[in-house]
């Protein structure tokens, strides 16, 4: 059964009122009859060490979709990792059924999307043409502008952000207007560390992004997005596999999600 949790989030200059749904970590591993038996196999191992209740990964997704078709979702926040691994039938399966809700899709960059169990890769990037169709052409920052804010996706799938990076994010943030942020790995916050240690255990810096990450370029991202003046309003994050909300900084929130888990979104004004 999903688990479906609603939160809001302000900004004060808003006329409107949106509607989105966040979700991460759906980890789909689909094979099509006419794929080989290795791919069959393959996707039906990953599609129930990913299930949810027993229910295998891509159906529980379908169950995502249906649920914010249902709920007049107005965009569906994708925070990385909804593809297990890469092929071109993952990626199918992944395309074909957005395109059948017809909800727009903001769609971060996750280490799955950019890993395969089949193939020793090297730079994850390398599949980014391929995922064109649904991060468009730039899945490193992303930005869809809504005149009053901005939703912005980063790409910080390899705990890292890059100098060009930066230099997008300091552009878009010297425009002050509110930021909505997607992500595929959180920061590391005060709020997220008990959840974090009962997850993961005590050393869990793996799953997050701090202030003292290396190299440099990461960590003044960090402290641009936790700044008391930063723009940005909420962060919309996956990869560590539990539903989680705390303060980020100043009474502004920091959203994970989980295999089977969704957060219904309203953003409207005071």
């Amino acid at each position: 059964m999903l688990r479906i949790q609603k939160t809001t989030v302000t900004i004060p200059s808003l006329t409107e009122e949106y509607r989105f749904w966040h979700f991460s970590d759906a980890h789909i591993a689909h094979a099509y009859p006419e794929d080989s038996e290795e791919a069959h196999a393959l996707a039906e191992k990953q599609a129930a060490c990913w299930a949810t209740d027993g229910k295998p990964s891509s159906d529980v997704f379908l169950d995502v979709l249906a649920e914010a078709k249902k709920n007049d979702a107005g965009l569906l926040l994708m925070a990385g990792d909804c593809a297990d691994y890469f092929t071109e039938s993952n990626l199918r399966f992944l395309t074909e059924n957005l395109e059948k809700t017809g909800i727009p899709v903001l769609y971060a960059y996750g280490n799955h999307e950019g890993a395969s169990y089949v193939k020793n890769l090297g730079d994850p990037r390398q599949f980014y043409p391929c995922y064109a169709g649904l991060m468009g052409e730039t899945p490193d920052f992303q930005v869809r502008d809504y005149g009053a804010f901005l939703l912005i996706a980063v790409d910080n799938s390899d705990h890292n952000i890059r100098p060009e990076q930066l230099e997008k994010l300091k552009e878009q943030f010297s425009r002050g207007i509110p930021v909505i942020l997607v992500m595929h790995i959180p920061l590391s916050t005060e709020a997220i560390m008990p959840d974090m240690e009962a997850k993961w255990g005590k050393n869990p810096a793996y799953f997050m992004l701090g202030t003292d990450a290396e190299p440099e370029t990461t960590r003044e991202f960090c402290r641009l997005v936790m700044a008391e003046d930063s723009p940005v309003a909420a962060v919309f994050a996956g990869h560590v596999h539990f539903m989680h909300a705390g303060e980020f900084s100043g009474g502004r929130m920091q959203y994970t999600s989980a295999p089977g888990c969704c957060w219904d979104i309203t953003v409207k004004g005071e």
